[in-house]
């Protein structure tokens, strides 16, 4: 009775955990599409980068699709974060040099280092709360990190020390002390925001 209880619980969990997610590329925003041949379109907008493919509506009835190749920017208001989000289309390599357009949120902008991110909704294996035996599966948002260098370059971001310290190397020994002083976590976004932050402010 007592493993029956549980797996009726374990059920009502895991059935809970999905039925309640909401993930930001399911829903329309209120936003802005900024073309690449120049017209700004005012609207509603959904977005998914997966697929690099937006949606626009002025009026929920007509829908259009753009793809990466004819977007140059887009602007939400996103209601489930309760903040505006920009993103921006940019040409990052694929597999052998070859560089095609890719949509990226920009999360700071910097004249040496600008953070930029993608995101994607994945499953996710995790265990049972409460004591409960075995494990259940999940879809969760799964965030990638990039820098966008001075110099053009992009480059995705592993969320490990070294490699951020690569990335920073022409302030490596400032960044080190940085790191070690304010334990920062280099795999936390507002630990990564507020170290590329104080890495920018070395170039004033």
């Amino acid at each position: 009775m007592k493993k029956l209880l549980f797996f009726f619980l374990a059920i009502c969990f895991s059935y809970g955990l999905a039925s309640a997610q909401t993930f930001p590329s399911e829903v329309w925003h209120d936003g802005k599409v900024v073309l690449l041949e120049g017209d700004t379109l005012k609207g509603q907008v959904k977005y998914n980068l997966e697929t690099d493919l937006v949606q626009f509506s002025h009026d929920q009835k007509t829908i259009k699709t753009y793809t990466a190749r004819k977007l140059f920017f887009f602007e939400i208001f996103d209601n489930l974060s309760n903040r505006y989000r920009q993103f921006y289309v940019l040409p990052y390599g694929i597999k052998n040099n070859y560089k095609a357009p890719v949509i990226f949120e920009v999360l700071l902008q910097g004249k040496e280092l600008s953070v930029l991110s993608r995101e994607s909704v994945e499953y996710q294996v995790s265990n049972y709360p409460y004591s409960m035996a075995g494990s259940y599966t999940r879809m969760v948002l799964v965030h990638t990190h990039y820098f966008l260098k001075s110099d053009g370059t992009i480059h995705q971001f592993s969320g490990k020390k070294k490699d951020l310290i690569w990335i920073m190397n022409k302030k490596s020994g400032e960044i080190k002390k940085f790191i070690k002083a304010n334990k920062i976590r280099t795999d936390k976004r507002p630990d990564l925001m507020k170290t590329v932050a104080y890495y920018n402010s070395l170039f004033e």
